[in-house]
């Protein structure tokens, strides 16, 4: 009797294995990401979701797929509600906001799941490619639109698996996450049908990923690199907490020394630091310009985060300096973060967010240049910036033959966030095949190879000093000239079929 009672009204009327299976998708899908880095579950976590889509209606696939993307969400961004608790010490503020953030990306998921719902009863050509070309083509609006998280795409995920993100250079790390979601539909429709076919395509591809990484790492590393350029890292592990406050500039300034010291007399050509490292204005507070004019003769050029003001205007900026202390330069973020650094509706939300913005009305610049110095163009991110890979790859079209990201992760340190913005480097790397180097306050500093190999990385929060050389090439790829022309033929070819199947459906109905 009891067991009657759990399969009618447990089982078949409540669907409790779907529930159970999206709740497995959203849970093998997080376990991808950094810091857990299982990768591999990432091309059989979709199977269990879309498996619930396909037995469910409409209503039901909406419903399924919100699940996986809260769980997902709560698991792989966890590290919100951490960071929020520790920068306001309020409960309900840091519950509210993380559980906002999670269910606004648990919608692609419902939006995928819907679009799959619509079309599942055609053939499984069409779904085998009209999953991973929607599935793009919302990762591409959540990196660009509506104040998102681009991190966590899909391609990340495979990071650590140099062989089979070199396809970067051609598609970009949304082509990576377009193969991904191809396997997993396509490991589902052989589980479903027993279909040898299905499983030989998946083999097929894989091998093709690994064949062409292995050849395009071979001919990478034989690429003609023009100059050699020696650089030391300074990452000082500064905590938040004392970074703008006026009574700790000085022993900021006097760490800050002490943390590089050891670049004193190597005849280095750049110095990096990382973001908003400066506690005041290099232009205006003397015990900053002191601290810049003792280490600038320690390289030819140093690069130093820091704000810079102009017209009452606030800038986020890397301040280029010569070797006798003089600002000869400076890069402006163009990309802010939205509640970091700026607030949008101030008058509305500033109020809520007051409590963890402390850097907020920052201005963005507009014009985006790379910088010629004696040996290099250089090519800088700040932070956040490296989220967007149009960024780079625009300086490399501007001439960059090296890039930079600069960072301040002390927001999150000891969490899963460091992690997850480090290895979006990785891929900055290969899609424009140029070395990257990463200084970091806190969080991950390193030095990525052209084939996206990580030549040195930092242990998080760790206070240390790396040198190392890293070479300038001129080389453009294919993603440098069409650059995310892949992901517009999917967002066409997902529009095309939601309208072809729209129609053939109202037809059906009339």
């Amino acid at each position: 009797m009891i067991k009657n009672i759990v399969n009618k009204f447990i089982i078949e009327e409540y669907k409790l294995k779907y529930l159970i299976f999206s709740i497995i998708s959203g849970i093998l899908l997080a376990l991808s990401f950094q810091k857990f880095n299982f990768f591999f579950l990432v091309w059989i976590a979709f199977v269990p979701l879309i498996y619930c889509i396909y037995k469910n209606d409409l209503k039901f696939s909406a419903l399924y797929s919100f699940i996986t993307g809260i769980m997902y969400s709560i698991i792989a961004f966890n590290w919100m509600y951490l960071f929020l608790l520790k920068n306001t010490s309020s409960f309900s503020d840091s519950c509210t906001i993380s559980m906002i953030v999670w269910i606004c990306l648990s919608l692609y998921f419902v939006v995928w799941g819907i679009g799959i719902n619509f079309i599942k009863k055609k053939n499984k050509i069409t779904l085998i490619l009209f999953a991973p070309a929607l599935w793009v083509s919302l990762e591409y609006i959540r990196n660009y639109y509506f104040g998102s998280f681009p991190i966590n795409l899909l391609g990340y995920s495979q990071s650590s698996v140099t062989q089979v993100i070199q396809f970067a250079d051609i598609f970009g790390v949304f082509g990576i996450s377009f193969i991904i979601m191809l396997i997993n539909v396509l490991l589902f429709c052989w589980i479903c049908n027993r279909e040898k076919k299905y499983l030989l395509i998946v083999i097929f591809v894989v091998c093709s990923m690994f064949v062409y990484g292995y050849i395009r790492i071979n001919q990478i590393s034989q690429i003609n690199n023009e100059k050699e350029i020696k650089i030391g890292i300074v990452q000082p592990n500064i905590e938040q907490k004392y970074k703008f406050k006026k009574r700790y500039v000085k022993k900021i300034l006097y760490d800050l020394k002490q943390a590089g010291i050891s670049l004193e007399n190597k005849n280095l050509d750049i110095v990096l630091y990382p973001e908003t490292v400066l506690p005041k204005n290099i232009k205006e507070n003397q015990d900053v310009k002191n601290f810049v004019n003792n280490i600038s003769p320690w390289s030819n050029y140093t690069l130093i985060g820091g704000f810079d003001v102009e017209n009452y205007k606030v800038y986020n900026s890397i301040f280029v300096v010569s070797n006798i202390g003089e600002v000869i330069d400076s890069y402006r973020k163009k990309h802010l973060i939205l509640f970091g650094e700026y607030v949008p509706f101030e008058g509305l939300l500033a109020k809520m967010f007051s409590k963890f913005i402390t850097d907020n009305n920052l201005t963005k610049e507009i014009e985006l240049k790379a910088f010629t110095l004696d040996k290099c163009s250089l090519g800088i991110n700040i932070c956040s910036e490296n989220y967007y890979p149009y960024l780079s790859r625009e300086l490399v079209l501007k001439g960059a033959n090296l890039l930079t990201t600069h960072s301040n992760d002390a927001w999150c340190d000891g969490l899963s966030y460091p992690y997850q913005h480090f290895v979006l480097n990785i891929f900055r790397a290969i899609e424009n095949r140029k070395y990257l180097i990463v200084a970091s306050n806190t969080g991950i500093s390193g030095v990525i190879a052209p084939t996206g190999k990580i030549v040195r990385q930092t242990k998080n929060q760790e206070q240390i000093v790396l040198e190392e050389t890293v070479y300038t090439n001129n080389y453009i790829t294919i993603y440098d000239k069409i650059g995310d022309l892949f992901v517009y033929l999917c967002m066409a070819y997902a529009v095309i079929i939601l309208l072809i199947y729209g129609i053939f459906r109202k037809r059906k109905n009339v």
